[in-house]
């Protein structure tokens, strides 16, 4: 097959023919498969372009078989495949036309205030999986410079200390988080202490505390942590933590407004220009 494609390939890059006057490359029942049907690749000739035409002429024969199988299976009932083709495409219409509304309609802007109160009026329904805080961690090596100024400095709550904190740590930590309002879930934290004895799995399950300051040490890095703040597993989540959800929940009931209100239009559209009406 190959030394065939390839005959033919160099025929075709040799001689300039139309590639409508090819013979064809392949045959399934009364369908052919001729060259410029395949989608266009390099044009030089190589072991890749064979291989890329003979894939291509397996997969275009395995689902031309699976065709005339299919065809041939159905034939006794040619309306349901007649009846699922107009039902998937009734349900495309009908989905792009509801997102061709929503993108006409859509108000994106939430107001911090509409995530406050609804955060507020569903509290109960934002309670935490799981234990989640507020800190200072930075990972840098044993050798960097300076050590001592970190040591000094990843516990404050001076902001202008914490942005030379952080001015110093963008050349030398390997990895820092020095953020004030966000929140972290402790076990995404203490994945990024690998550490053989990591007392960070232990304290979880005894008192977090405010304030708290650890500081581990392996053989490459050394590991500064200060807890600020901290929120237990079924408490109610703090606002900062679930605002990029209860946002997403909004946008979602506003497109749901959108298209029931479309709908409720349509139907009473219709029936005053008496396009619908149930019969009694």
């Amino acid at each position: 097959m190959k030394n065939i494609i390839g005959l033919l390939l160099l025929l075709f890059l040799a001689c300039g023919q139309d590639r409508n006057d090819i013979e064809p490359l392949a045959r399934v029942f009364d369908k052919h498969l001729y060259l410029h049907q395949i989608p266009i690749f390099e044009s030089d000739f190589s072991e890749d372009s064979l291989l890329y035409i003979n894939n291509f002429i397996n997969e275009w024969a395995m689902q031309n078989l699976l065709i005339y199988k299919a065809e041939f299976n159905f034939k006794k009932d040619p309306f349901y495949i007649d009846s699922l083709v107009n039902v998937y495409r009734e349900s495309l219409l009908i989905h792009y036309y509801k997102q061709a509304l929503i993108q006409t309609y859509l108000d994106t802007v939430i107001h911090d205030s509409l995530i406050a109160n609804y955060h507020i009026s569903n509290i109960d329904n934002f309670k935490l999986k799981e234990n989640i805080i507020k800190l200072n961690y930075i990972k840098i090596r044993n050798v960097a410079p300076n050590l001592d100024y970190v040591q000094s400095k990843y516990h404050s709550i001076d902001s202008e200390g914490i942005e030379e904190l952080k001015n110093y740590c963008l050349q030398f930590a390997e990895r820092f988080f020095l953020e004030d309002s966000s929140w972290v879930s402790w076990s995404d934290f203490v994945k990024q202490i690998p550490h053989e004895n990591n007392p960070m799995k232990s304290i979880e399950h005894k008192i977090i505390k405010k304030n708290q300051k650890f500081e581990l040490e392996d053989n490459n890095y050394k590991y500064f942590i200060f807890i600020k703040d901290f929120r237990l597993k079924g408490t109610p989540s703090p606002l900062e933590y679930v605002s990029s959800i209860i946002r997403k929940i909004l946008i979602n009931k506003r497109k749901k407004d959108i298209l029931h209100s479309v709908e409720d239009k349509l139907i009473e559209e219709a029936i005053i220009n008496n396009n619908f009406e149930i019969y009694e």
